[in-house]
C-alpha cells in the first residue's frame, strides 16, 4: 500500500467516531474491532496492527488484509476482516461441537460451545448490520 493511501486510510480512521482513540507520547492511533492504525509524529510512518495475528499482542498486519483495506476503506475494511475472523472463530467451534458429539461427550464442554458460537452469531450480525447500513447510506 503506498504512503498516500495509507495517509487517507489513517485520517478516515481519525474521523470515524467509532475508533477509539489511543494517542500516546510521540505517536497517534486509532483502534476499531481489534484493528489498530498509528502514526508516529516524528516520522510520519503509518502502520496498521492486528492482534488476533499475534495472540494477546499487536503484530504489523500482514499484506492481504492490508490490500483489503486498501481496497474498501478503514471502516469498511476493517468490518469486513472482521467477519472473516468471526467465520474463521465458527468453523473452530464447529469443529468442537463435532468433537464432543463424536468423542468425549461432555455436555459442560458441549454448553461451553454452543454458548460460544451463540455470542459469535450475534457479533457477527451486529458487524453485518453496520455493513449493511454503511452500503445504504453510500448509494
Amino acid at each position: 500500500m503506498n504512503s498516500d493511501r495509507l495517509k487517507e486510510i489513517f485520517e478516515e480512521a481519525l474521523k470515524d467516531v467509532g475508533s477509539s482513540n489511543l494517542n500516546g507520547k510521540g505517536y497517534e492511533a486509532r483502534m476499531r474491532l481489534g484493528i489498530k492504525i498509528t502514526r508516529d509524529i516524528e516520522s510520519g510512518e503509518i502502520i496498521i496492527y492486528d492482534h488476533s495475528q499475534g495472540g494477546n499482542y499487536y503484530v504489523k498486519m500482514n499484506e492481504s488484509d492490508q490490500m483489503l483495506i486498501d481496497k474498501d476503506g478503514w471502516l469498511h475494511g476493517v468490518f469486513k476482516l472482521t467477519l472473516e475472523k468471526y467465520k474463521i472463530k465458527l468453523d473452530r467451534i464447529k469443529l468442537g461441537i463435532s468433537s464432543e458429539l463424536n468423542g468425549n461427550k461432555s455436555n459442560k464442554r458441549l454448553n461451553f460451545y454452543k454458548e460460544a458460537r451463540q455470542q459469535i452469531l450475534n457479533k457477527y450480525y451486529k458487524v453485518t448490520q453496520k455493513l449493511t447500513k454503511i452500503k445504504t447510506n453510500a448509494n
